[in-house]
């Protein structure tokens, strides 16, 4: 039945993507003017902007999903490429079988901080840039960077284990950026990682009846390594801190780790505390004040949190912020708060334990700015992606040639999917005043569309 169910999906998540790529190439299609080889979402001119994080607990969602939600935000020409990576065997260093799981592959050629990853189990893994202060290389081997979310796709059967897979890598090699924050789901629970440059390490667990938010500052205070079924780190995270002079026990308080291991600049950018700011206000209903020091790491949300509540939130231009609006872009067009130009990819993790997991695990993709594009789901029972969504006819091909083939991809693969919805940003950013409305609601009615027949086959297998 489920087989069944599977691929009576599989033929209508192909019809919603044509619909969505025939009415993007339709409007682009408009402007006669507008440029076949241009493929750049936007530009980079606020550093800061580089990708967003919300997540929510079990017992606070509407529908007891564990759901993440996340925007990509990247500068230059990028292609969005998904990919169906099916299970198979292979052997470790020591000669041993190792089973890597099946799972969705949200693909960027040449990027090693961008991919988006959901497995077979459910385990989704997505991550924010966080600077650190950490001056100092510390690397074995070159150290790890983009090995991290693919070995959670491939092993990883909950995010606690994750999370044990990560700590491990980064103790062994050495994390080789400056900073970053992974956020891992699975339908039972969600943690969050933040790696230091060099060894160094600390992860939290979300607790069920709460939701978080993730700008480019690390967000995690205090540390508490005794209590296991929370906590997780560098046994040194404290120790290390104070020989480095970011934290003084006497002058500062109860060990804060955002505020010891975080690049000051980063954790006071108005950017970063404007993107926390409007989630927090959109998740509690409440007003805050513009100072990260009183963003709460975990809040209860004024209600049962959707996926509608997510999209909202990722698709944020900063329309629930007092006084002056979050900023605009290089054009004056577009708002930027949460939802920028160089958004490339907006994806929701829907994660229930109480629904088969080929149909229970689901990836909602928005190729583009979720204010503009509609979210379809992907889901891990599936076998094979839609055509036109990969550069190659296979994964291990992506695989192999993920950094080596990773230049000139509009050039190289003019026929791609993902250039029709690149077409559409730019016409819309043309005149974004005359056309946005247009866009805005011909995007809520095929969401509305979406979610009306997504809901009717799920409850229509649970009866």
């Amino acid at each position: 039945m489920i087989r069944n169910y599977i691929s009576k999906l599989m033929k209508n998540l192909i019809w919603t993507i044509i619909l969505v790529v025939v009415s993007a190439n339709l409007l682009a299609r408009t402007n006669s003017t507008h440029s076949k080889i241009s493929g750049v979402q936007g530009d980079n001119t606020y550093k800061e902007f580089n990708c967003f994080a919300v997540i929510a607990g079990k017992a606070a969602t509407a529908d007891g999903s564990v759901l993440l939600a996340h925007n990509e935000d990247d500068s230059g020409e990028q292609m969005l490429n998904i990919y169906v990576v099916p299970a198979k065997e292979k052997r470790d260093a020591d000669g041993k079988t190792v089973q890597n799981a099946k799972y969705l592959w949200c693909e960027f050629p040449g990027m090693e901080v961008a991919d988006a990853f959901l497995n077979e189990y459910g385990v989704g893994i997505v991550s924010n840039s966080c600077p650190s202060r950490e001056d100092r290389d510390d690397f074995t081997d070159g150290g790890v960077l983009y090995e991290l979310r693919t070995t959670v796709a491939k092993q990883a059967r909950t995010s606690k284990e994750a999370v044990t897979l990560l700590g491990k890598l980064v103790e062994e090699r050495g994390y080789r950026g400056s900073g970053r924050t992974y956020s891992i789901a699975d339908p039972n629970e969600a943690w969050i990682f933040s790696a230091v440059k060099g060894r160094h390490w600390v992860a939290q667990r979300v607790p069920d009846d709460c939701v978080m938010a993730l700008p480019n500052n690390y967000i995690i205070g205090h540390v508490d390594l005794s209590d296991t079924a929370n906590f997780a780190g560098s046994p040194d995270i404290i120790e290390y801190a104070i020989d480095r002079g970011w934290y003084n026990p006497k002058t500062d308080g109860q060990f804060s780790f955002k505020r010891a291991y975080c690049k000051p600049s980063t954790y006071i950018s108005d950017r970063n505390v404007l993107r926390h700011q409007s989630a927090l206000q959109y998740l509690t209903g409440r007003q805050y004040e513009s100072d990260p020091d009183s963003f709460e790491l975990f809040v209860k949300p004024d209600r049962k949190i959707t996926l509608e509540d997510m999209i909202e939130i990722l698709s944020s231009h900063g329309e629930n912020l007092t006084g002056e609006k979050a900023g605009k872009d290089v054009m004056e067009k577009h708002q930027e708060c949460i939802c920028v130009n160089h958004t490339v990819l907006s994806t929701i993790f829907q994660l229930n334990v109480n629904t088969p997991a080929e149909i229970g695990h689901i990836m909602w993709v928005a190729p583009g700015k979720p204010c503009v594009e509609p979210f379809v789901p992907w889901y891990t029972g599936m076998n094979k992606a839609p055509e036109g969504w990969g550069r190659f006819s296979t994964s291990e091909e992506a695989e192999v040639k993920h950094f080596s083939d990773s230049k000139g991809m509009r050039a190289n693969y003019p026929e791609a999917k993902i250039w029709e919805i690149v077409d559409k940003w730019d016409w819309l950013t043309e005149n974004y005043g005359e056309r946005i409305d247009s866009v805005e609601q011909q995007r809520k009615e095929m969401q509305k569309k979406i979610f009306r027949e997504h809901r009717k086959r799920m409850k229509k297998l649970r009866k």
